[in-house]
């Protein structure tokens, strides 16, 4: 159709619509649809007038397919647009509703998309569509996992829908939920419900028998093991509960008959490992403590996990004597990371013991050692000539250089990529995907063709990024303590608290701070009889992460009284008990912190933790590329630029990662109009890799946008 035609045909639909005719203007208007970026305009004009002829049926076709027009083109937010007018004029489409929830996800709206998934959950609930409305439901929970009244839906459904296992399964996860805020007549509530369902179900009566436990009706707990037992007398999540039952209770003849048969099915779980390995300690049987915990610390060195080693160890010190074969595995440690100060003490204390047991043979072998390590102490010297004398050796000893710390041998492709997926993993765990897709999009950049790589980011790729803002610390905090919850590092012992062991020479005394000086691990040796206690660094800040925790609450309910703090003002306080009893230092922890302050879109205090973190020259060029893209987020595109310009300085000049720098640098000239400096960096990762994500686009609209623009002028 000419322009002219084209003409004719609007002013004869212009006419129409003057004189109210809105058919025979539609019918018009429709002429002029080409399939072309021009029927947007003709069909959002065509739409109007059905909605003004009452015609919503016919509007919301012509709306619908304006939406997947801009869709098509990347015009999310008035895709968006279009859906919701849809909605307005017809409630009750759930596909338009689907779509929506979809695209609001899709584009990082997560309240907004969870919104529309409990409408349409609902809607598809009171419609009696069983089936979509569960499917909506477990997409909403992806969403929001905490969203325990859509959880008790969820049940609701399927066990409408004959999905007992499922019904089962998030019952028990709400009844961990109210256990776990003490809410425990509500979680009984719920998981009466779920025993109703299956009586014998395990999770169902693990939970009653964790709510009889925090109540102190252990009668009632140990029946409901039993008859877990009764029914597989080899279950292990029931013996290791009947265990822990026995522990608490200092039943421990009992205790340790349990999880020496958990051992005996399981003959490599740790967990089992080091409770019997406690119970032997509280006997007095350290051989057979020291027997269980020699393979677990071995295995923690060769995983360099040194300090979990050493704070293995230090249960087995948390006893008032010596025990030779912990003493010496320690001193292989510290002689193996190069630790003089903490090898010397704990070679003293050895040297009294060989003394005690006359084992000359051995003091003369360590001396040896002592000698070299201390060169300069004639005291090692002297008595290792005396030993020698009293054996009848001879011959002067050959003072071989000073040890140093071992240098480490590089890790092989495998042991990087294993490591760092098991600490991704890690994260996924408590929720921080941010932190574990940030490791593993660094991983693919050093190898970018490796499958198990590859494969584990799929694997996260649908699961939402989002954190409740007061879950943060608590999160990053959870993950440091993983690791350790098994070995928790003890904290330093009070003066009164003090283990002593003998020095040979002085009488001087030896305290557990001695023998774990410069670590931060120390055994803590309860000064009643009983059970000896450990506690992490991260338990000192516990209440301050509670009180953040409930005001926070009360902001989000709106009733924060004068005397109660702003939340600024309880991040600022976190952060300030974070530096006193973290420290600087602990860049890690401030590395996860900038990385979940940033999911939150909290960007000041996510570039704070970075410019900490990036002390390390560990963190240092990931800490640049985030505080880079907060300045972007806040639209501060020249110092985005310019912290991506210091990370890209610290990079080999041709090696993936600066790549990688030199295409965000080349958005961010895109953020600030300079097409000519952006086609320019985006020319420079092309010649590197034309596949490397839509380079090849990037370099094709802009040069097609550099030449219209030369046109014009």
């Amino acid at each position: 159709m000419s322009k002219i035609d084209k003409a004719k045909v609007k002013a004869l639909a212009d006419r129409h619509v003057k004189k109210g005719k809105l058919q025979e203007a539609i019918q018009e208007y429709r002429k002029l649809l080409s399939g072309d970026e021009q029927d947007i305009a003709i069909r959002n004009t065509i739409g109007e007038l059905y909605v003004k002829s009452n015609q919503k049926d016919k509007a919301v076709e012509e709306f619908k397919v304006i939406a997947d027009l801009y869709t098509e083109k990347g015009l999310y937010s008035k895709s968006i647009a279009s859906l919701k007018r849809i909605i307005r004029l017809k409630p009750k489409d759930l596909e338009t509703g689907h779509k929506l929830a979809d695209l609001y996800q899709n584009q990082g709206f997560i309240s907004e998309a969870k919104a529309e998934y409990a409408k349409l959950a609902k809607a598809y609930a009171q419609a009696k569509d069983i089936k979509k409305a569960i499917k909506i439901f477990e997409k909403l929970l992806t969403l929001s996992p905490e969203d325990m009244d859509a959880r008790l839906a969820l049940a609701e459904l399927c066990t409408q829908d004959g999905k007992i296992e499922t019904a089962l399964e998030e019952l028990n996860k709400v009844a961990r939920f109210e256990i776990r805020n003490n809410r425990l007549k509500e979680a009984q509530k719920i998981l009466n419900q779920a025993k109703a369902l299956k009586a014998d179900d395990t999770r169902t009566l693990s939970n009653l028998i964790e709510i009889y436990k925090r109540e102190n009706k252990k009668k009632e707990a140990l029946a409901l093991v039993n008859e877990i037992l009764k029914k597989d007398k080899d279950d292990v999540q029931a013996l290791y509960i009947l265990g822990n039952i026995y522990f608490d209770n200092k039943d421990f003849p009992r205790a340790k008959e349990i999880f020496t048969k958990i051992i005996d099915i399981k003959p490599k779980d740790v967990e089992a490992c080091v409770k019997l390995g406690r119970i032997f300690i509280q006997e007095g049987q350290l051989d057979k403590a020291f027997e269980l915990y020699e393979p677990l610390v071995d295995t923690l060195i060769r995983k360099q996990k040194e300090e979990k080693a050493i704070g293995l160890l230090g249960l087995m010190l948390s006893e008032k004597k010596p025990h030779l074969p912990t003493l010496e595995k320690l001193a292989t440690l510290y002689r193996g990371k190069g630790q003089k100060n903490n090898f010397e003490v704990v070679s003293r204390v050895i040297l009294e013991e060989y003394r005690k047991f006359n084992l000359k043979g051995k003091m003369l072998s360590l001396l040896e050692e002592m000698v070299n390590f201390f060169p300069d102490k004639e005291d090692y010297y002297y008595e290792y000539k005396q030993i020698q004398k009293e054996l009848g050796v001879s011959g002067e000893i050959i003072r071989i250089d000073q040890p140093q710390e071992a240098e480490q041998e590089e890790e092989s492709e495998e042991d990087v990529i294993e490591k760092t997926i098991e600490k991704a993993d890690l994260y996924i765990e408590q929720g921080l995907m941010r932190n574990a897709k940030r490791l593993l999009d660094n991983l693919r950049l050093r190898f970018p063709d490796n499958p198990k790589v590859n494969k584990k980011i799929d694997e996260i790729s649908g699961i939402p990024l989002e954190i409740q803002s007061d879950k943060i610390a608590d999160r990053v905090v959870k993950v440091r303590e993983k690791e350790t919850e098994l070995f928790p590092p003890p904290s330093a012992p009070s003066p009164e608290e003090v283990m002593e062991f003998p020095d040979a020479d002085s009488g001087e005394k030896l305290s557990a701070a001695d023998l774990f000086a410069e670590t931060d691990i120390i055994p803590d040796v309860a000064p009643v009889e009983g059970e000896k206690k450990y506690y992490t660094l991260s338990d000192k800040i516990k209440e301050e992460l509670d009180a953040i925790r409930a005001v926070y609450h009360h902001q989000i309910r709106g009733d924060t009284t004068i005397v109660e703090k702003t939340l600024d003002d309880i991040l600022s306080d976190f952060r300030k008990a974070l530096d006193e009893k973290v420290g600087k230092e602990d860049y890690e922890s401030r590395y996860n912190l900038a990385i979940a302050f940033l999911e939150q879109g909290l960007l000041d205090e996510a570039i704070e933790e970075c410019k900490l973190a990036a002390k390390s020259k560990k963190f240092e060029i990931d800490c640049y590329n985030i505080i880079s893209f907060c300045f972007r987020k806040k639209k501060d595109f020249p110092l985005a630029l310019n912290w991506l310009e210091k990370a890209q300085n610290l990079v080999a000049k041709d090696s993936n990662r600066a790549f990688a720098l030199m295409y965000d640098m080349a958005t961010i000239y895109e953020d600030m109009q300079d097409q000519l400096k952006a086609l320019k960096s985006y020319r420079e990762v092309k010649k590197w890799d034309a596949d490397y994500r839509d380079v090849s686009e990037k370099v094709s609209m802009l040069q097609k946008n550099t030449k219209t623009a030369s046109s014009k002028k």
